[in-house]
């Protein structure tokens, strides 16, 4: 039988709980709820259980913590690089916070619309899924927005239709009653001999 494996650094319960508290990636508050609990006197098969992992991971994770402390729980994974430059992401997004350009021809930059702008002006090419993960993780832009304003849009003008059509709407003069609905019709019982 294995001897259990245990958590050797000094300090460990105060240590992980605070990195939990701090930590935003859901992976390593895993990681870190699994130490923790095997710092706490849990044996490695349940906590392994009772997280929904694997017994491996936990015995790795416990390992990692011994070796590096709560650097060794971080999770080390990296996506791909991204294709434009830092200074090529200042610039999009300097150019997507100033909103579109005439030569855009529309009113609100959409990410099918932001596609277009890699394309033409960074050469290169994005997927819309992908335009989006930019503008959120990369440039930390949000693309939820108000309805957009169109660049001739005059609100004196709007206001001034608003007064005007509000005095000339008349109001029904007949009123529809909720119940007694009219529609449908009614159906004449047949008879068993006129059925066949």
């Amino acid at each position: 039988m294995r001897t259990p494996l245990r958590v050797e650094r000094a300090g460990a319960v105060e240590e992980l709980s605070a990195a939990m508290r701090a930590e935003k990636k859901v992976m390593n508050q895993l990681r870190q709820r699994a130490v923790l609990a095997v710092a706490r006197g849990r044996h490695v098969p349940e906590v392994a259980q009772a997280l929904g992992v694997s017994v491996r991971a936990v015995r790795d994770w416990v390992h990692g913590y011994n070796r590096e402390g709560a650097a060794g729980l971080r999770d080390q994974r990296r996506g791909r690089r991204c294709r434009l430059s830092d200074a090529q992401l200042e610039s999009l997004a300097g150019r997507i916070r100033a909103g579109p350009r005439e030569s855009d021809g529309v009113c609100s930059l959409r990410g099918t619309d932001i596609q277009h702008i890699l394309q033409k002006e960074y050469a290169t090419a994005y997927t819309l899924d992908g335009v989006y993960y930019l503008l959120h993780h990369q440039l930390e832009v949000s693309y939820l927005k108000p309805r957009p304003l169109h660049r001739k849009t005059d609100p004196a003008a709007q206001e001034a239709f608003k007064k005007i059509s509000r005095s000339k709407s008349r109001k029904s003069s007949r009123n529809t009653p909720a119940s007694g609905s009219k529609s449908g019709s009614r159906t004449k019982a047949v008879s068993a001999s006129k059925a066949r």
